[in-house]
């Protein structure tokens, strides 16, 4: 995996497609940060970015333009870094579509953006975890959030904990090229919070309310609306009463 190292940047996500043309083919590149001045989440939401201690990374990579549930790429991500969790003995849960909670509280983001480029596909994953952050730096996002440090009471290398994610990922990775989101349902489907319950679903332009009745062969989120329909959303928000 061809690694690159900053010290402070607006974004790991506006780096890697400003510079992908000089990135090596055929292989994952890694930008990491260890600050971040204008960190995104989805829905054009800031994410909080303060230097030392955390995890801001874009992993960057091309896929056929044919290629199947291209939009599961950041449930695979939250598959992948679930995983490196449960090695280091958290319990991690997703809230859909690729939220990272521990405790009920958000501790990762991931945020997936497509450029496509002919027949090929440019895709720039994005990724933040609390690794050290401290409950005075949690107090200041705006939700309920918590880091590696306050769950468990010790420091993390968070460059190890990277590492593990790359390797997890490359191999997740290999196996969604080849065979989709279908080896990975269950796993994620067991994660999920709010599942069989009430929730309020925004997805960019309206809200919708119903139960959250069960997720797609390639990961989208089937509702169940007060007539009975269903609906299935390709990604949004979700909040539980």
């Amino acid at each position: 995996m061809n690694e690159i190292h900053l010290k402070t940047i607006d974004s790991t996500n506006t780096y890697a497609k400003k510079h992908a043309p000089t990135f090596p083919k055929g292989q994952i590149t890694c930008v990491i940060a260890e600050e971040q001045t204008a960190g995104r989440g989805r829905f054009h939401r800031t994410w909080d970015s303060p230097k030392g201690g955390n995890l801001y990374a874009t992993f960057y990579f091309l896929l056929p333009a044919s290629s199947k549930s291209l939009m599961s790429l950041s449930q695979i991500m939250a598959c992948s870094m679930a995983k490196v969790l449960l090695t280091e003995h958290f319990s991690p849960k997703i809230k859909w579509p690729n939220d990272i909670q521990l405790s009920g509280k958000k501790c990762s983001g991931i945020l997936c953006e497509t450029r496509f480029q002919g027949e090929e596909v440019e895709i720039f994953l994005g990724i933040g975890l609390n690794v050290n952050m401290g409950q005075d730096l949690l107090g200041n996002i705006d939700q309920p959030a918590t880091s590696l440090f306050v769950e468990s009471g010790k420091e993390w290398n968070q460059l190890e904990i990277l590492q593990k994610l790359q390797t997890q990922f490359a191999s997740d990775l290999a196996l969604f090229t080849k065979k989709g989101f279908a080896p990975f349902h269950n796993f994620f489907d067991k994660l999920l919070l709010f599942k069989g319950e009430k929730i309020r679903c925004f997805d960019g332009k309206k809200e919708w309310t119903g139960l959250f009745h069960s997720i797609t062969s390639d990961g989208q989120l089937n509702l169940q609306l007060p007539d009975g329909s269903m609906h299935t959303m390709l990604s949004g928000d979700i909040s539980h009463d």
